[in-house]
Formats: structure tokens, C-alpha cells, sequence
């Protein structure tokens, strides 16, 4: 299953960047950090999970319905899987520890996006309604003086049928 060959990057004018993610107090968030650590993640992942937290508080702000988290199908991970009205929407977050070097946006390329369509397929295969639209999203978060910044992009990328 290809999706949309040749498919440029994200229009950056899109991006919903005037809004940022529920902050998580500073106490709160290294209580978080310190269980994910005693279940045995690494720092990348544990920087992962607090982007996937911000990233759902943003989206839920923005009306997104949460359905589920980090889905395991088909040999591949959704981030999340949310509702907006009929439409399913398969989120990918992405964060950089160094984001002066590429911007997370770029970091999900054709095989990433590959990746996601074969869960995201295997995933309504299982929980499709009839005539149920579904779109790929994905959220970028940078970190300011420990701050999450988030930017959603709507539809970044198409299921080709």
C-alpha cells in the first residue's frame, strides 16, 4: 500500500502553532519522568511519552477525542488514534531533543508513513463503521525552557486507495 507517492512535506503556513499544550507542573512531571524510568525506559523514550502527553492535551483542547494510545498492528506503532465528528485521525508525534538540526515535521518520511498506514489499516479493519472517514495527522513538539510547543498538521498525509 503506497501513500501518496512523491507527497511534499507539510505546508508549515498550516501549522496551528498559536497553541500550545496543558503544561504539567514541574513536580508532576518529574514524578511522571521517575515511573516511566522505574518501568525501564531510556531517556529518548521517556522524552517520547511526555511528547505523546502534550501532544493528546493540545489535540483534546482543540476538540479530539481520544480513542487510544501507542497501538501496536501490523508490525508497526499508532501514537495515538483520536475522533474529530465521523473522522478518524491517526496521530504521529514527533519530538527532537536537538531540533535546530531538522525540524521533527521532517523526520516522517515515506517508510514512517508506510508504517503508519498499515496499522492505521489494520486498525479499521477492526473498528470501522460504514462510510467512517479517516485522515493522518501528525504533531510536532519542541521543547522550550522545558515547555512543550506543539504544531499540528491537519491531513499531512493521504491513504492512496
Amino acid at each position: 500500500m503506497a501513500l501518496g507517492e512523491g507527497a511534499s512535506p507539510p505546508n508549515y503556513a498550516i501549522l496551528d502553532e498559536g497553541r500550545k499544550a496543558r503544561r504539567l507542573s514541574d513536580a508532576a512531571r518529574g514524578a511522571e519522568d521517575a515511573a516511566m524510568a522505574d518501568r525501564g525506559l531510556d531517556p529518548r523514550q521517556i522524552r517520547g511519552r511526555r511528547a505523546e502527553t502534550a501532544a493528546v492535551a493540545h489535540i483534546e483542547g482543540l476538540g479530539l477525542r481520544i480513542l487510544a494510545r501507542n497501538v501496536r498492528l501490523a508490525g508497526a506503532e499508532i501514537d495515538i488514534v483520536a475522533e474529530e465528528g465521523h473522522t478518524v485521525v491517526f496521530v504521529e508525534v514527533r519530538s527532537r531533543s536537538k531540533p535546530e538540526f531538522i525540524h521533527p515535521l521532517e523526520t516522517v518520511g515515506p517508510l514512517k508513513r508506510d508504517r503508519i498506514a498499515r496499522a492505521a489499516t489494520a486498525w479499521l479493519a477492526g473498528h470501522r463503521g460504514p462510510g467512517r472517514a479517516a485522515r493522518f495527522d501528525v504533531v510536532a513538539v519542541e521543547w522550550t525552557k522545558g515547555r512543550p510547543i506543539c504544531q499540528w498538521v491537519r491531513a499531512a498525509f493521504d491513504l492512496a486507495p
